[in-house]
């Protein structure tokens, strides 16, 4: 087991080559930065809620978001709202709101999105200190914007992991059962193409198991990692877990070779946002809190719940960490349900700033050398879906900061997006 640390070089102009000319792009990330930028807010502010991405196959990524809660302090601020945003180009609307349960909306659930299609399971109902589990199980039809009800989660649980794999089965890793209000083992398998559920071999621990942990599906591993265990104190998990997925043996017993991991190196995470799905065969984690709470933000022990600023890297092959350094403009954050995949980049969808304290903003993250500047879609290629994007950025000379979204498009980096910066990626277009 291997950790490495990545140290950020001091901040300057870099020069970059695009179609034969120079663009200066001081406000960019050096190669061993991540770099954090804004995309267009949330119409309103919303942490705990289901988050996933789609690929439309045209350089657009389409977000979604469904439920949370926008008070922390005030459960009756749950809501069933559900956005959408195409971007580039397009703006966040709204959706059909998720279904109810026993008409009240959940936070802590999941979306996921297999094959191009959007599920939306678990989640919690909460009601004067009584939590209930939602068991449904519902795709997201874009065509009719409704939801369609599938087979039912064997055992309900929200607050738990999702991973896909082979771009057919969804996995459930352990979570919160709110039935008998304790942690369960379970790992358990959805055929998206049947509408079936089986069962796999249980984690191996901690027992009884974990709620607000994060974890993916990169190849045949599984990864989950820290988290909250359902025992006295409700105390955080340091612990991370591997398990190599039998690909002859998914839909029937679900053999999984589980093994411990060395924890990371920096301080654990509960409800955190990992990536759903890999970067270049990675998990990304960024976020969360170390003081483990319900929905308000002040944590078990009566102590406010901070927000982390960490982003950790996991390269399952290698079995390393490797902590990244960051820069830009970005509030860390913590109640997330996933970090969302955009192009070869991710974004994290709302959450808290502060205990209590929900935000609408919508925070591009984009790993080391994965982008040019002015990239809109991340889809590593400057393209005239780029320069349209970037014509609607343009305010006019001395404008001010730039608009929710344009921020990459301050390629001069001199704080504003103006008719010099679109010059400059016209050209490099052109």
């Amino acid at each position: 087991m291997m950790i490495e640390t990545t140290e950020r070089l001091p901040r300057g102009s870099r020069t970059w080559i695009a179609a034969g000319i120079l663009l200066v792009a001081a406000a960019a990330a050096h190669a061993d930065d991540a770099l954090w930028s804004e995309l267009p807010p949330l119409p309103a502010a919303v942490s705990n809620n289901a988050v996933t991405s789609t690929d439309t196959g045209d350089g657009r990524t389409v977000f979604y978001s469904f439920m949370g809660i926008r008070n922390p302090f005030n459960a009756t601020t749950i809501t069933p709202a559900a956005h959408r945003l195409a971007f580039p180009g397009g703006k966040w609307e709204a959706i059909a709101d998720a279904p109810l349960l026993n008409a009240k909306a959940r936070v802590g659930a999941n979306a996921v999105t297999v094959a191009g299609e959007v599920y939306l399971l678990g989640g919690y109902t909460v009601s004067g200190g009584a939590e209930v589990t939602d068991p449904r199980l519902f795709r997201y039809d874009p065509g009719t914007n409704s939801y369609v009800l599938l087979a039912e989660v064997p055992v309900e649980v929200d607050d738990t992991v999702t991973g896909v794999y082979q771009d057919r089965y969804l996995y459930l890793v352990s979570g919160w059962h709110g039935p008998v209000f304790n942690n369960v083992a379970n790992v358990q398998v959805y055929d998206t193409q049947t509408n079936t559920w089986s069962q796999a071999t249980p984690i191996p621990g901690p027992l009884p198991g974990l709620f607000g942990h994060s974890g993916t599906i990169i190849g045949d591993r599984i990864i989950y990692l820290d988290g909250v265990r359902s025992i006295s104190g409700f105390p955080i998990s340091n612990s991370a877990y591997v398990g190599g997925i039998d690909p002859l043996d998914v839909g029937s017993i679900g053999t999984i070779e589980w093994t411990q991991l060395d924890a990371h190196p920096l301080a654990p995470t509960y409800r955190a946002a990992g990536s759903q799905g890999g970067s270049n065969g990675h998990m990304l984690l960024t976020g969360g809190s170390d003081n483990p709470y319900n929905i308000s933000g002040v944590g078990y022990n009566g102590q406010p719940s901070p927000p982390l600023d960490q982003v950790i890297d996991y390269d399952p092959l290698a079995d390393t960490w490797t902590v990244l350094t960051s820069s830009g403009d970005h509030a860390p954050t913590m109640d997330h349900r996933g970090l969302v995949r955009f192009g070869a980049c991710w974004a994290t969808i709302g959450g808290m700033t502060a205990p209590g304290t929900t935000t609408g903003r919508v925070y591009r993250l984009t790993p080391p050398s994965a982008v040019t500047p002015g990239e809109f879609n991340c889809d590593t290629t400057v393209s005239l879906l780029d320069f349209a994007a970037f014509g609607g950025c343009v305010t006019g000379p001395e404008s001010g900061p730039p608009l929710s979204g344009c921020g990459d498009g301050d390629l001069d980096g001199d704080g504003d997006v103006d008719f010099a910066d679109f010059a400059a990626l016209q050209r490099a277009v052109s």
